[in-house]
């Protein structure tokens, strides 16, 4: 077990808006080589071990892009063993797209109608390598408790949804579905993980609820964790909670209780509607 990073909040965020920033520019690659399904519902990406990537399109030899936070580099490989990778430090986000659509056409043989010119970001990306480290370090923590978590779910308990890493939003998450339905709308909890927006700035934890509980008041909080209700409703537990414990043990525990006590708490809550 590690412990998970201390982040200092300025830096955190120039480095998550950078990748970020990356994220979505594999995201619009991914939304042009694959037919979207409803609501886009398979436009996403999933966290591997040294970031995240594509999964693969499997009418174009499998083709991966992806991004390496270990070497700051964006990897694209099929499986021809066919392998190139950009480095992402220096350039802009349009500098990017283009070394992408020329590797793509020239060492894979795909045309991808993106214009490197429809990328306004003229601001150069700047990652420091000690930042990018603890980026990763805490991404793939928090993704690996969500997915011990998302496998405890018993199939016969509701219908889940695979885990997936969405690039507009930036955050790891699955749905649960009860399978009632509240005045014709589906009743669901969304799980997962953010990496920060303009409502918390460091990473959190955290469970919505869809439609919204009416007696909130009454649900049991997890340890640490507090109730949201501000755009959406459900349960945060932030970043800053879960470095107050000082082991990778009682850290590791608290996230964990966190998915456990929440998902039962917002079930009984469901079932007394």
């Amino acid at each position: 077990m590690t412990q998970f990073p201390e982040l200092e909040e300025q830096q955190y965020v120039k480095t998550r808006r950078r990748i970020h920033g990356i994220a979505e520019l594999i995201g619009r690659f991914r939304e042009v080589l694959v037919q979207p399904i409803a609501k886009n519902d398979n436009l996403w990406l999933s966290v591997v071990n040294k970031g995240f990537c594509t999964p693969p399109v499997n009418n174009l030899n499998e083709l991966e892009i992806g991004f390496n936070a270990e070497i700051l580099r964006i990897e694209i490989a099929d499986n021809r063993s066919k392998y190139v990778s950009i480095a992402v430090t220096g350039k802009t986000l349009s500098e990017l797209c283009a070394e992408m659509l020329e590797a793509l056409k020239n060492d894979f043989g795909v045309d991808v109608n993106i214009s490197a010119g429809e990328l306004n970001n003229v601001r150069k990306i700047e990652i420091d390598e000690k930042n990018a480290q603890d980026f990763l370090a805490q991404f793939v923590k928090l993704s690996d408790l969500l997915k011990t978590f998302h496998k405890t779910i018993p199939f016969n308990e509701g219908v889940k949804t695979g885990i997936c890493l969405w690039p507009h939003h930036f955050d790891n998450a699955f749905k649960w579905f009860s399978g009632k339905k509240i005045d014709e709308t589906d009743e669901f909890m969304g799980i997962g993980v953010s990496n920060g927006d303009e409502m918390y700035e460091l990473p959190y934890v955290y469970m919505t609820i869809y439609p919204e509980l009416r007696k909130m008041n009454t649900l049991e909080l997890p340890e640490g964790a507090h109730l949201h209700d501000t755009g959406w409703q459900g349960l945060i537990l932030t970043y800053e909670a879960i470095i107050e414990k000082k082991s990778a043990e009682e850290q590791e525990a608290l996230v964990n209780n966190f998915f456990e006590t929440g998902f039962k708490g917002i079930k009984r809550g469901f079932s007394k509607r």
